[in-house]
C-alpha cells in the first residue's frame, strides 16, 4: 500500500511512460505467473523481470542491479493502481486487465480505469500533512475543457497542485494569471518559466524548505538549488506522463501549434457526458473488497459510447440507414462506428499529404523541430517520428510514405511505431527507403537502435527486388552506433540480406537537407537515391567511420544540387 505522507502534489505514472506498454508486460504475467505469490516475494519478482528482459517488448540491453525492484516498478505502479492486475492472494488478471489484453477499444478500457483512479484510496493511504481528495485524470480532463486547452508547463506548474477538488478554482485562477503574466513578459521566456517554477515550488514545499529538509534520494547535495531543480524535473516528468496517459483515451489530442492538450473535436459530446456523470469526489470505500470490485469492473464507469441511442445517432450522421442497424447489439454498433472512424483517419492522412506538397508548410515543420530540440513538447520521440514523416512526404515524388506510428481521430500522432516495424517506410519508383529516428543518445542509442535498425532493413530488403536504403536520424549520433553501421555496410550479413545500406545523419543535418530541397524546389527522388548510394559506397572504401561521417555531413550541404 502506497503512503501519501511524503507527497505534496498529485502524481502520474512514469513507468511505463506510455500506457500501451502495460499490455505486453501484464500478458507475460498472465502467461507465466498466474496464481503465484507476488507480494513480499523478491525471488518471483526477479523471475518475472528475467522473462520481461528476454522478451521482445523490453527496450534496452542493460540489466538493473536490483531486478526485483525493477519488476515492482513495472507491475505494482500503473498496472496495479489502475486495476489491471490483482496481486492480493496471487497474481491474477482482472476483468479490466482482460479487456486490455484483448486489444479491442483500448481507448474505452483505459478511460474507464483512469477516471476511477483516485487519491486517497485503499491502495493509497491518506497523508497526515495534506488532505488528498481528487480523481486526477478526471480533473485534468475538466481543466482541459474549461481552459480551452492546457500546456505541459501549466500541468507541471499548477495542475499537480490540485490535490483536492476544493482547490480546483484556485488552480484554475493560477493558470489564468500565469497566461496573463506570460503575455506581458518582456524578458527571456526560459528565464520567465524558471522564475515561475521556483515561485511555485517554494510554495508547494514551504515546510521542507523552512525545516531544512532539502536532501533528495537522487543526490547527497542538500542545497536549495539542487532541491528545486530535482522537484522541477519530477513535476515535468509527471506532466509528460499525464498527457501521454490521458491521450490514450482519445478524448483529447495535442496540437503543436498551440503546444496545448485540447479536447478532440470528435469527442466533445463524450467529454461533456463524462464530466457531468462521473462524481468528482473520490468514492468512500470503508470495505477494501468493495473497492476492488469497483476498480476491477471493466464496465464502470458508464461512458456515452455505451449508450445504444447515441451510437445509432452517430452512425446515422455517417449516413448509415437505421434499417441496417436497428437490430444490432451495442458491441456490433461500436464495431461499425470504429470502421467509420478508421475511414476518417485514412482521409485525414491523404489530406495532410496534399497539404505537405511543394514545401508550403516547411516553416511549420521547422518550428516543431525547434520545439523538440528545446524540450518544449511532450512525448518528443513520437513527435519526432511524426515530423520526419511529414518531411519525407514533403520530398514529393514517393509512391508512398508510411509512418507506422498510430494516429488519433484528429490526425495527430498517438503512439510510436511497434518495435517489429521501421518507423517510416518510403517506396519510390526505383528504390525503397526506411527511416529510423531516435532521440536516445550515448551508449543507450547503440543498445536500443543498433540491431533493430539492421533487422528492419533486412526485412524490407529481402521482400523487394529494388535497392533498399536506410536513413538513420538521431539528435546526436553515438560513435558506437556509427561504427556499427559502418561495419554492417562493409560486410555481408545473411540475417540482413547481405551488405546493409544504412546512412546515419544528425537531426541538424537532416533539417538542413530539407531546407536545401526547398531552395532547389526538389521534385525528383533520384537525387535522394544518388546521395544515399554515394554515401554507402564511400563508407565501404573509407579508412574509418569518422572519415565516413565527415563525408556524409559535408556532402549533405549540397545533396540535391545538380
Amino acid at each position: 500500500m502506497a503512503n501519501l505522507t511524503k507527497s505534496r502534489t498529485v502524481f502520474a505514472f512514469t513507468s511505463p511512460r506510455t500506457i500501451e506498454k502495460i499490455i505486453p508486460e501484464i500478458d507475460l504475467l498472465r502467461q507465466h505467473f498466474l496464481g503465484k505469490q507476488w507480494r513480499s516475494n523478491s525471488h518471483l519478482q526477479s523471475e518475472y523481470f528475467e522473462v520481461l528482459f528476454n522478451s521482445d517488448c523490453y527496450e534496452g540491453t542493460t540489466r538493473p542491479q536490483d531486478t526485483a525492484l525493477a519488476a515492482r516498478d513495472r507491475i505494482t505502479r500503473a498496472p496495479k493502481a489502475l486495476g489491471f492486475v490483482d496481486l492480493e492472494e496471487g497474481v491474477a488478471i482482472t476483468k479490466a486487465g482482460a479487456a486490455l489484453l484483448t486489444g479491442k477499444r483500448l481507448d474505452e478500457v483505459i478511460a474507464r480505469q483512469l477516471f476511477k483512479f483516485q487519491l486517497p484510496s485503499p491502495n493509497h493511504t491518506q497523508s497526515n500533512k495534506v488532505t488528498f481528495g481528487v480523481k486526477p485524470y478526471l480533473e485534468l480532463l475538466r481543466l482541459t475543457k474549461e481552459m480551452a486547452g492546457i500546456s505541459e508547463t501549466e500541468i507541471a506548474l499548477f495542475f499537480v497542485q490540485l490535490i483536492n477538488v476544493k482547490y480546483y478554482e484556485k488552480v484554475k485562477g493560477k493558470i489564468l494569471a500565469f497566461r496573463e503574466a506570460s503575455k506581458k513578459n518582456k524578458k527571456n521566456r526560459k528565464a520567465f518559466i524558471e522564475s515561475e517554477f521556483n515561485k511555485q515550488l517554494k510554495e508547494i514545499y514551504a515546510d521542507e524548505i523552512e525545516g531544512g529538509v532539502t536532501a533528495t534520494r537522487q543526490s547527497d547535495d542538500s542545497s536549495l538549488e539542487k532541491f528545486l531543480a530535482t522537484k522541477r524535473h519530477n513535476l515535468q516528468d509527471y506532466a509528460d506522463a499525464f498527457i501521454r496517459y490521458l491521450r490514450a483515451t482519445q478524448l483529447v489530442t495535442f496540437h503543436v501549434q498551440s503546444n496545448r492538450l485540447t479536447i478532440s473535436k470528435f469527442r466533445e459530446v463524450d467529454v461533456d457526458y463524462i464530466l457531468q456523470s462521473i462524481v468528482r469526489e473520490p468514492e468512500d470505500f470503508t470495505d477494501k473488497e468493495a473497492f476492488r470490485t469497483y476498480l476491477f469492473n471493466d464496465q464502470l464507469p458508464i461512458l456515452l459510447s455505451d449508450n445504444r441511442n447515441e451510437l445509432i445517432h452517430k452512425l446515422k450522421n455517417f449516413g448509415v440507414p437505421f434499417t441496417q442497424i436497428k437490430n444490432e447489439t451495442v458491441e456490433q454498433l461500436k464495431d461499425r462506428l470504429e470502421t467509420k472512424e478508421r475511414a476518417i483517419a485514412v482521409e485525414q492522412i491523404a489530406e495532410v499529404e496534399v497539404s505537405l506538397k511543394d514545401f508550403k508548410v516547411v516553416d511549420e515543420l521547422e518550428a516543431v523541430f525547434s520545439q523538440i530540440e528545446n524540450k518544449e513538447i511532450p512525448d518528443a520521440p513520437l513527435y519526432l517520428e511524426w515530423n520526419i514523416w511529414r518531411a519525407m512526404v514533403m520530398l514529393n515524388d514517393a509512391v508512398s510514405v508510411q509512418g507506422h506510428f498510430k494516429r488519433d481521430l484528429d490526425g495527430m500522432p498517438l503512439s510510436s511505431a511497434p518495435g517489429n516495424r521501421p518507423d517510416i517506410e518510403c517506396s519510390y519508383t526505383n528504390f525503397n527507403l526506411i527511416v529510423e529516428v531516435t532521440l536516445s543518445s550515448g551508449r543507450k542509442q547503440f543498445e536500443m537502435e543498433g540491431e533493430p535498425v539492421a533487422h528492419h532493413f533486412g526485412l524490407v530488403k529481402k521482400a523487394s527486388s529494388k535497392p533498399t536504403y536506410c536513413l538513420f536520424i538521431a539528435n546526436r549520433l553515438n560513435p558506437g552506433a556509427v561504427a556499427h553501421f559502418f561495419n554492417l555496410n562493409r560486410f555481408k550479413t545473411a540475417a540482413y540480406g547481405g551488405q546493409t545500406s544504412i546512412v546515419p545523419v544528425e537531426l541538424s543535418v537532416f533539417r538542413a537537407m530539407l531546407l536545401k530541397a526547398k531552395d532547389e524546389n526538389l521534385q525528383d527522388s533520384r537525387y535522394l537515391q544518388g546521395f544515399l548510394e554515394k554515401m554507402v559506397e564511400h563508407g565501404r572504401n573509407a579508412d574509418d567511420e569518422n572519415e565516413w561521417l565527415e563525408t556524409i555531413q559535408r556532402s549533405a550541404k549540397d545533396w540535391c544540387v545538380a
